[in-house]
């Protein structure tokens, strides 16, 4: 009953979860300043100007005042993006299906098809080409004009391109300007286009990862019962470690997600070393071998919560972000952890175990 609703409230949170920089794509401004900032009075600022999605943090890093600030990209600039990736794409096929036209024509066969196809990628990169052009006053005030033969466009749309992100990053800089005193500042731009590489990977990763542990576990005990509470048992931290997130404002990000997948593993080791002290081992004496692996087991979690509980201090101390991320989430997952393996699995291993003995 309490894992139940634990389990509901945690999944209550996690649809607060949101995507950090490294996975939707912005701009990340740090600034060393001669005096600590006001956090709050610095983010009306940032609202005031007009930013809609953004974050802001002021710290002291050793003897360094530092104010960060981490701004989503604007539609507008989403649109460049997307444009540009989509110019990038369509010239490449246009120059392929050109030299392929090109060696068709030369030996007398069948062309129409390429030139068909030709001609619509022509036209794809004219359209691009308008785009860019209608960018161009959006963020520079004057229209550029881009030559006509779409042949030898590349170069000129790269170079505005560039120019468009340099005058991003510029009126960024001009609009926090007036509100921030600073020695010195870094930024940092994150592609929207980089951003969605990160995600596939990342799933691909997750799932790559979920369908090896299964079979692993399945290898190892050749029984589905125990490879399915296991994996219920890595659900429920995972799902105790997001509604987490969700509740603490944690976004999801590069970090946060390698602390799932340590927390996956800590969860994996737990319920393996419960479910073969108690199937495999003790078999005559079921609840013995529970008491026993629950023993190790408790040792374990423990040993892992003071340890990231210090990475935790450490990164309060320093202000490292990463640091600050990762403990907090493995922290709670391995207190999830607790509940899932000792509350959860073990009363469903015991149970399975006493049948096979009384049977």
């Amino acid at each position: 009953m309490e894992q139940a609703v634990a389990c509901s409230f945690f999944l209550f949170c996690i649809p607060s979860i949101k995507p950090g920089i490294e996975l939707k794509g912005g701009v990340q401004i740090t600034f060393e300043t001669p005096v600590l900032m006001n956090a709050v009075v610095l983010e009306q600022a940032v609202m005031d100007e007009g930013f809609i999605e953004y974050t802001v943090k002021t710290y002291v890093l050793g003897e360094t005042n530092v104010a960060e600030i981490e701004i989503g990209h604007s539609e507008e600039i989403l649109n460049v993006e997307n444009s540009y990736r989509d110019f990038l794409t369509n010239y490449d096929l246009y120059s392929q299906k050109q030299y392929e036209l090109l060696i068709v024509k030369s030996s007398n066969a069948s062309y129409t098809h390429l030139e068909n196809e030709v001609n619509e990628l022509r036209n794809k990169l004219i359209q691009n080409r308008n785009d860019f052009e209608e960018y161009s006053v959006f963020f520079l005030g004057v229209k550029a004009n881009l030559p006509q033969d779409v042949d030898a466009i590349k170069p000129n749309v790269e170079d505005l391109y560039s120019r468009i992100i340099s005058s991003y990053r510029t009126n960024i800089i001009s609009k926090l300007n007036p509100h921030i005193d600073y020695t010195s500042y870094s930024f940092k731009l994150i592609n929207p286009s980089l951003s969605e590489i990160f995600v596939e990977k990342i799933q691909s990763v997750m799932i790559l990862a979920g369908v090896l542990m299964a079979i692993t576990v399945y290898i190892m005990f050749r029984d589905v019962y125990p490879t399915v509470t296991i994996l219920l048992g890595v659900l429920f931290d995972v799902l105790f470690a997001l509604g987490a997130m969700g509740l603490l404002g944690i976004p999801l990000s590069l970090a946060s997600i390698a602390a799932i997948l340590m927390l996956v593993g800590y969860s994996v080791d737990t319920n393996i070393l419960l479910t073969i002290r108690v199937l495999k081992r003790g078999v005559n004496n079921p609840r013995d071998s529970a008491h026993d692996a629950m023993k190790t087991g408790l040792m374990l979690t423990f040993t892992g919560i003071l340890s990231f509980l210090a990475l935790f201090l450490v990164s309060q101390i320093t202000n490292i972000a990463t640091y600050q991320t990762i403990s907090l989430v493995v922290l709670f997952g391995l207190f999830g952890d607790l509940f899932a393996t000792w509350l959860l699995n073990a009363v469903l291993i015991l149970h399975r175990a006493e049948g096979v003995k009384n049977a």
